[in-house]
């Protein structure tokens, strides 16, 4: 039983997932931002080629010409210099921004916005060495070196595969002007970029679900884990059914003191008792305490103790302890029943008081 409790055979609940989530740990691939990025970067090329063409080709001219051989002879260096800071801005930049959009596009992608608690804070355990060689030599670990090392031998081979089919025309570079030699190397940086996105694209797929099913394989829980969440989440039974049983007496100690209040008791007449009142104010009879068995009894005694009339009737006694509840008023199908026995009450405490008069009329007569 120890042992069954101790295995990890239960799917997460939806707490344990959200815990997960709080604490940054959903399953996230850091390739897809990469594969994104090398595929951007070509579609880039390819859309805003004659931009970048142009203006790399002004800045080789500026400084591989004669204006450069005359900011050197002038002592007008700085402008070459801010010249080219200036193109390599208007080039690099937009690569840069762009990186960052897909880097924050990628992680919303695959795990929404995800709102980490406690992520400024200093995590000791993560300046262990210990534990930083532990998660080295961990599944986790040997995993990521394995995605390393393929992507590093893929990308050398894609390189190659590219090379080797471009060598041919690299003899004859030197008869084509600068213009035509940064195009046809923009043309050769294009493919590999394009060639080497594709292969991390599909590799992030595969890496994504590798994640997800490593994440869901460390979220499984014990059975115990799964009751605790439960008592946790729920309450403990013992404690809800304690607050139940306090409730139940508080209900009940209220609804004694209405019957010293009410008209009548209506009765089965051993196993259900049924308290109505009616006043003025009410618009019908009111139901102000019901009772079954034993309940039924101590409902009867209080009535005897305080005079209030109790009356059999079994299919309006039945009736009322099974559709009504405390502190309603009778239902338009019950008048009939309910004025007939109203009606004998009064017409008892009429005699009652007309008895009592007469008697205390002839103890002055005597």
């Amino acid at each position: 039983m120890a042992e069954d409790q101790g295995e990890r055979t239960e799917e997460a609940t939806e707490q344990r997932r959200e815990d997960f989530r709080k604490r940054g740990q959903v399953p996230m691939t850091r390739e897809l931002s990469t594969a994104i990025f090398f595929l951007a970067a070509a579609g880039m090329m390819y859309v805003a080629s004659r931009y970048f063409l142009t203006n790399v080709v002004e800045m080789f001219g500026r400084t591989m010409g004669p204006e450069m051989v005359y900011a050197v002879k002038n002592e007008k260096i700085t402008e070459v210099l801010a010249f080219i800071g200036y193109k390599l801005l208007i080039l690099v930049g937009p690569i840069f921004l762009i990186a960052m959009v897909i880097g924050v596009v990628s992680q919303v992608l695959q795990t929404g916005l995800l709102q980490v608690e406690n992520a400024l804070s200093p995590d000791i355990n993560k300046m262990n060495p210990l534990n930083a060689l532990g998660r080295i030599f961990s599944m986790k670990g040997f995993v990521e070196l394995c995605k390393s090392m393929i992507k590093l031998l893929a990308i050398s081979t894609i390189l190659y595969m590219l090379l080797k089919g471009e060598i041919h025309k690299i003899p004859y570079l030197s008869t084509l002007s600068v213009e035509q030699i940064l195009s046809y190397l923009g043309m050769v940086v294009f493919k590999l970029l394009l060639t080497v996105g594709i292969f991390m694209l599909i590799l992030s797929v595969g890496d994504y679900f590798f994640q997800r099913w490593q994440l869901e394989k460390e979220m499984m829980m014990t059975k115990q884990e799964v009751k605790e969440e439960h008592k946790s989440r729920e309450g403990d039974p013992l404690i809800k059914a304690r607050i139940r049983k306090v409730q139940r007496e508080i209900a009940t100690r209220k609804m004694m003191t209405e019957i010293p209040k009410a008209d009548v008791v209506i009765t089965n007449p051993t196993h259900i008792a049924c308290v109505l009142k009616y006043s003025d104010k009410l618009p019908a009879p009111q139901l102000v305490a019901m009772g079954a068995d034993y309940m039924a009894e101590k409902i009867k005694q209080v009535a005897r103790d305080n005079n209030i009339p109790i009356i059999e009737n079994k299919p309006l006694a039945r009736t009322i302890f099974k559709t009504m509840k405390i502190g309603q008023v009778i239902p338009r199908e019950l008048f009939v029943a309910v004025a007939e026995v109203l009606s004998y009450v009064y017409r008892l405490r009429r005699k009652k008081k007309k008895n009592n008069s007469t008697n205390v009329q002839a103890e002055r007569g005597l």
